[in-house]
C-alpha cells in the first residue's frame, strides 16, 4: 500500500535494455562534451555542495551529443515504466521539463532535495565506477509511531552505488541526497525531470479506455514472491 516506485535499469550492463547506440564509446563522447559544456558555462549551485562540484544550467536535452541519450530514456519510460503502472504505449505523451548535468569530484556531495513541478525525475550516469558517493532516497513518510525493526525491508533509506550507463527513475517528491565524493575520480552524470501527459487511459490488460476522471476508481493489487519482490 502506497509504494514508492524507483525504477533502476542499465544501458550498458542490463541485457534487456542495451542497444547498439548506447555504447561505452558514446558515454565517452557524453563525458567529452560536459567537460566542453563545463568550459564555457560556470554552472549554477542548487543542492551541489563545494567547490569541487559543477551543475550546468538547463538544457542537456537540446544539446546534440545528447538527443540519442534522450531518445533511449524516453524509451525506457515509454516502453518500461508507464505500462508498469498499467498505461498502454500509445496512451500518453511524454514531456521532459528541465535537464542538466553534474560533475562531482573529491568532497563533492548534494543535500537533500525534491525536484518540484514535474510528475518523475530522473538520472544517467555519464561516468561513474560505483565508489564517487552513494545516492539516497530517503523515506520521509513516517509510516510506524513507534519502534522500527532493524529489519532490511523496513529502512526508511535506500542507497544506490551508480555505475557508468546507469538510469534511475524516481517519483519527483522522492526524497534524495548524494553522499561526499571521497574519490580522486570525478563523476559525471545528468540530471533531469519529466511530466506524463495522458491521452485516453488505457488498460494495459485489456482494451477497455477510461477517460482521466475514471483513474481515481482503479485498485492497484500488487503480488510478491518469497523473497519480497514484486510480481507483475
Amino acid at each position: 500500500m502506497h509504494p514508492t516506485y524507483l525504477f533502476h535499469t542499465s544501458f550498458l550492463h542490463e541485457p534487456r535494455d542495451k542497444c547498439s547506440t548506447m555504447t561505452e564509446e558514446y558515454f565517452g563522447l557524453l563525458k567529452n562534451e560536459m567537460d566542453a559544456i563545463r568550459k564555457r558555462d560556470k554552472g549554477r549551485k542548487i543542492s551541489n555542495q563545494e567547490s569541487t562540484s559543477w551543475q550546468s544550467n538547463d538544457g542537456i536535452e537540446r544539446n546534440p551529443i545528447f538527443i540519442g541519450a534522450i531518445r533511449q530514456i524516453k524509451r525506457v519510460v515509454r516502453d518500461e515504466m508507464m505500462p508498469f503502472f498499467g498505461a498502454k504505449k500509445d496512451s500518453f505523451d511524454i514531456e521532459f521539463h528541465n535537464s542538466w548535468g553534474n560533475i562531482n569530484g573529491f568532497g563533492a556531495w548534494n543535500s537533500p532535495h525534491l525536484h518540484n513541478g514535474c510528475f518523475y525525475s530522473g538520472a544517467m550516469y555519464i561516468r561513474a565506477d560505483g565508489d564517487e558517493g552513494d545516492i539516497h532516497f530517503i523515506d520521509k513518510d513516517p509510516k510506524v509511531v513507534g519502534e522500527i525493526p532493524a529489519v532490511p525491508k523496513l529502512g526508511d533509506n535506500i542507497k544506490i552505488l551508480p555505475r557508468t550507463g546507469d538510469l534511475l527513475l524516481f517519483p519527483s517528491a522522492c526524497m534524495h541526497m548524494v553522499a561526499p565524493n571521497l574519490t580522486d575520480k570525478e563523476r559525471y552524470s545528468i540530471s533531469f525531470n519529466f511530466n506524463v501527459s495522458l491521452l485516453d487511459y488505457k488498460l494495459g490488460s485489456n482494451e477497455d479506455t477510461l477517460s482521466r476522471k475514471d483513474i481515481k476508481n482503479l485498485d492497484n493489487i500488487w503480488h510478491i514472491d518469497e523473497n519480497g519482490d514484486y510480481i507483475y
